[in-house]
Formats: structure tokens, sequence, C-alpha cells
């Protein structure tokens, strides 16, 4: 519940709290550690250097000059700067800077200072020898003393558990308006989910920034986004199922009455042959009404089968093909019944392709012009046409449907007023297989009333990629 998820949020946020101040505890002790056990080598290198920079400065304008412009040099130098004591020593070691005859007292003061310095400080010494312009052999020598840093290193250490206590309030702060700040994401990202649950479609997860949170957020928003399309498309896809289901109970009831009617009046013929009843004893005459009543309910059971078929097969064998092809090779039998019936035949076909299960296909286009031959006029003209894009089937009708009529057309086992009969109407399927298969192939067509006297059946084409 709430209360629970709370203790989870004040755990998070102990967490991160507790995780972010250890990592800034151990960086300050490692750095402030690090300056302790670095300075001291740190300071002699960069001391060394300077002196021996300052030497080589010093070195470079004595060569080539005479000992006492040399000494003049040193003297001026020590009167400048103390960083380096010289010493100008001939070959036999004789000192000849700083020299004590004259009774120079900056130079004795210089002589001494390296002596009575400190025990605690390290002397250091460089040494370069070289010829004067006088010809003599001197090694000039120069000393430089490195101040301790021990005493700056116990002062620094005095100095870690104030710095200590100082970095870690300051980070502990941080680490805690971190934790608040990034618990309150969570949080609000918590409360969105929540409410997800509920499948609403305008629930969203606020993006702040450009962290792992912020990306979090946009997944889950991505992830709700692809979970509400994919229930909205599994409703429909149950409506349609539950509508298929209902139109196969529907189809089945309407069968079975189609059925009904005919097999009870076969079996009350037989019986009255049997008992030899009535008009019912001439059975030749009633067997071939019996017969003629069976090959009317096989065509029927015909064509149940074939629209139990056509979600199968018209999904899995489907190829590209050329439509006018396929008609040329199945017109000769619809000449020669124009032929025998009197109607003028007009066909005018152009190359097509199409895409689908050529044989449904075929016997949806066969159905229509079965339609077209049984209720044209005598001596009527019927015309089949393909065009690239369009394939139509017109015929003049002995009776022009109406528009209720039209759209009633195609539903199972519907015959219009004027043809109640079987042997006028045929099963009634006809329309309704053409209309099953043409939908399974996604194709539109459109069946309407032309000229006061035609009926017009058309299919539009989409086109085919090669």
């Amino acid at each position: 519940g709430l209360s629970a998820w709370r203790r989870r949020q004040v755990k998070i946020v102990k967490k991160n709290f507790l995780l972010t101040s250890s990592i800034i505890f151990v960086v300050v002790t490692i750095v402030l550690a690090s300056l302790y056990f670095a300075m001291p080598v740190y300071y002699q290198q960069v001391k060394s250097g300077e002196a021996q920079r300052e030497f080589d400065q010093v070195s470079k304008q004595v060569k080539g000059k005479s000992s006492q412009q040399i000494g003049e040099l040193l003297s001026d130098y020590s009167k400048k700067s103390n960083l380096i004591w010289f010493t100008l020593l001939a070959k036999d070691n004789t000192i000849l800077y700083p020299s004590l005859e004259a009774g120079d007292e900056s130079s004795l003061q210089l002589t001494i200072v390296p002596t009575i310095a400190n025990s605690d400080y390290e002397s250091k010494s460089l040494s370069e020898s070289f010829r004067t312009s006088d010809g003599k052999e001197v090694v000039l020598r120069g000393e430089y003393s490195l101040q301790p840093v021990s005493d700056a290193s116990r002062i620094l250490l005095n100095l870690y558990p104030f710095v200590l206590l100082v970095s870690l309030s300051l980070g502990g702060l941080a680490a805690y308006l971190y934790s608040r700040t990034s618990s309150q994401r969570i949080k609000a990202i918590s409360k969105s989910t929540r409410q997800m649950t509920s499948l609403a479609p305008d629930v969203t997860c606020q993006v702040k920034g450009r962290d792992e949170i912020a990306e979090l957020a946009q997944d889950i928003n991505h992830l709700y986004a692809n979970l509400l399309t994919s229930i909205e498309a599994l409703r429909l896809e149950n409506e349609k199922v539950a509508e298929s289901e209902r139109e196969k109970a529907e189809f089945l009831r309407m069968t079975s009455h189609e059925l009904k009617t005919p097999i009870t009046s076969m079996m009350g013929m037989v019986d009255g042959m049997i008992y030899g009843v009535g008009e019912f004893k001439d059975r030749d005459k009633y067997l071939q009404k019996c017969r003629e009543i069976l090959e009317e309910q096989s065509e029927l059971v015909q064509s149940i089968l074939a629209i139990s078929k056509l979600e199968m097969k018209t999904e899995t064998e489907q190829e590209v093909f050329s439509l006018k092809q396929v008609l040329e090779e199945n017109l000769s039998t619809y000449r020669v019944l124009a032929d025998v019936r009197h109607y003028h035949f007009q066909v005018e076909l152009a190359e097509a392709k199409v895409k689908g299960n050529r044989t449904y296909l075929l016997k949806a286009i066969k159905n229509l012009l079965d339609n077209a031959f049984h209720y044209t006029v005598e001596g009527g003209q019927i015309l089949l046409r393909l065009e690239e894009r369009k394939l139509v089937i017109e015929n003049e009708a002995e009776r022009v449907l109406n528009k209720d009529q039209i759209q009633q057309i195609f539903q199972p086992f519907y015959r219009p007023d004027y043809s109640r009969n079987r042997k006028d109407g045929g099963t009634g399927l006809g329309l309704f297989i053409v209309q099953q298969i043409l939908d399974k192939h996604g194709l539109r067509y459109q069946f309407e009333a032309v000229d006061g006297r035609k009926m017009r059946f058309s299919i539009s084409l989409p086109a085919v990629e090669q």
C-alpha cells in the first residue's frame, strides 16, 4: 500500500545518502593523505629545479670572464639574491671568491651563512669547471639549502580533522540534497507507473534532465505506449474474431434452415413411395424428383465447403499473375453459352497484373459471370472489360435491383422477391462467396444499377510491385 511505498522511499533516500557520503569521505581522505606524503617530495623537486636554473644562468654569465670580473659578478649576484652561495676555487682548491683579504663584510657574511645554518636544513651543491679569460682553471661551486617541510606537514596534520569535518559536512549536505532530489524524481515515476496499471491513455512519466533517471522515465513511456498500442490491436482483433464467430453462427443457422426444408420434403416423398400413398405410387416420377433435390443439396454442400476453405487458401497461396491470361483461358465456355442463348457477349481485355490466389479470384469472377448470364434478358448484352486497374462485368438485367436489394444481395441464401425458388435463384451463396473472396484479398468493389436497365459489378485492382 501507500505506507509500504513510503517506507521504500525513505529507504532509497537513506541508501543514496550513505553511499554518496561514503564516497565523499573516501575521496577527501585520499586527497589529504596524498598531500601529506607528496608535498615534501614535490617541494624538493621544485626548489632543486629553481636552483639548477639559477646556477646555469650565473655560470653562463661568468664563463669567458677574468677571475676579477667573475668575482665582481658573483659579488653583485650575492647582493641581489641569496638563493645560492657561490664559491670560486682554483685548481689547487684555493678560494678565489669570496676573498677575505680586502675585509669585505658582505663576503664574510656569505661565507659564514652556510656554516651557521640550522642543522635541520638540507644542503645541496652544484659545480662546474671552466677556464677563465686569463687562463686559469677554476671551479664554480654553488650551494643552496632546502628548508625543512616537517613543520608544515605537522601543521597540515593538525588541520586535517577540521578540513575533514568541513568537507564531510559540505559533502553530506550536498549528498542529502542530491538524494532528496533524485528520490523525488523516482517518486514521480513510481506514481505514474501506479496510474498506468489502470491503462489510462493520458498517463506519462515526466522526463527531466538527461541522466539515467530521465532515460528510465523515457523508456517507461515508450513501453507504456507500445503496451497501449498492443492492447488496442488485441481489442480490435478480438472484435473481429467475435464478429467472425457471430457471422459463422448466423451462417450455420441459415445453412441448417436451407438444408432442413428439402430434406424434410424428400423424406415425405420417400415415405409416400414406401407406403404407396396416392400419387406417390408413381415411384419413377418421385425418385427423379428426389434425385433433383439431392443434386441441389450436393451443389449447396460444395458451395459451403468452398467457403470453409477460403480463409486458409486465400492467405497462404498467393502469387502475382496476369489476370488477362487467366480470363482468356477460361472464357470459351461462356462464348459458347452466349451463342446458345443468343446473348451479345463483348470482351475487352487489357494487360493487368494482380496478386492473390489465382483459383479463388477466378472463382469469384466466374460467379459474377454466371449471375450475369443467368439474369440477362433474352438477346441482351453482357460486357466483360478488364483495364489495368479495374475489372467491370455489366449485363442488361431482367430485373434491375433497387438499393435495398443491392444492400442485401451479398447475404448468404438471399434471393430477390422475384427469384425465390432454387431453379431461378441457385444456392443463394454465389455473391456471398464473391464477397468473401474479394474481402480476403482486400479488393474494393461496387455493385450498382446503371442506365435504368443494366447491373454493373466493378472491382478496383491495386498496383502490384514487380
